[in-house]
């Protein structure tokens, strides 16, 4: 099973704005975008500069299309069947990971359910038409034991047997920063392990764990990557410090069991 960490955009300006304005992605990073409701989505490439890789992707996860988007181009690629999610990362990512249609992605609230798994990919086209989203209705919000608009039922197919639950292809977790962006809105201090890499050729010096806590904030590193480091307070040396995400470790919300244990 693959790993891949990602950024979630779950809200109207996150999914708008996307992976616009940046000049790299690291190999193991993309981008989930969850969206409120079934729909064809439409993306284009306006002011993004990494060649990308796009599957679209059912509720369950199961990946449904697969294309390539080139840099800066604003013709719209656009889903063959309505989504719920679709996840982007670097051109050839895809490929080299053995990802194709049928493929499993779960993770940040993606679960392949036992029931179902669509193998013929024509007869997601019989799917119920897709509401209109009404005027006053929060589209973030599902009404409790309500199908979804475009949802499959979980009865068999025609022509499909039914398979019990398989593991994912690819598992998603959520990038470091991400977490620490999380931490900060909720008004958490959080735990980390962090490594200083000195020289290529010295194995990199490993820290005892360290409480931090907000306000905090992200900044460039020394080659101009905006967002690669996070200042923050450091509760054990009390002042501000400044951490490449990168050298991150792990990192957990704080738990005062920990520290009392870490050492013996």
């Amino acid at each position: 099973m693959k790993q891949l960490r990602i950024e979630v955009a779950d809200t109207y300006p996150k999914r708008e704005y996307g992976l616009m304005n940046r000049k790299k992605l690291a190999q193991d990073r993309g981008m989930l975008f969850k969206f409120p409701y079934f729909n064809k989505l439409s993306f284009w490439m306006k002011n993004t500069y990494i060649p990308l890789d796009i599957a679209f992707l059912d509720d369950k996860g199961t990946v449904l299309q697969i294309e390539s988007m080139s840099p800066l181009s604003t013709r719209a690629i656009v889903s063959n069947y309505p989504c719920r999610y679709a996840l982007e990362v670097n051109k050839g990512w895809i490929k080299d990971n053995g990802v194709r249609e049928g493929s499993i992605i779960s993770g940040e609230g993606i679960t392949h359910k036992k029931g179902v798994i669509i193998k013929k990919l024509a007869q997601v086209i019989n799917a119920p038409p897709i509401a209109p989203i009404e005027e006053g209705i929060d589209p973030n919000i599902t009404p409790p034991n309500e199908q979804l608009p475009g949802e499959i039922p979980q009865k068999q197919l025609p022509g499909e047997t039914r398979e019990e639950q398989r593991d994912p292809d690819v598992k998603l977790n959520r990038t470091m920063r991400e977490l620490i962006e999380d931490a900060d809105t909720k008004g958490l201090s959080l735990l980390i392990i962090y490594q200083i890499k000195e020289r290529p050729d010295k194995p990199p010096l490993v820290l005892p764990p360290k409480k931090i806590s907000g306000p905090f904030t992200f900044e460039a590193d020394e080659y101009g990557d905006e967002g690669s480091v996070v200042k923050c307070w450091d509760e054990q040396d009390a002042g501000w410090k400044s951490f490449l995400i990168d050298n991150i470790i792990s990192l957990d919300y704080f738990n005062p069991e920990i520290i009392e244990n870490v050492g013996g």
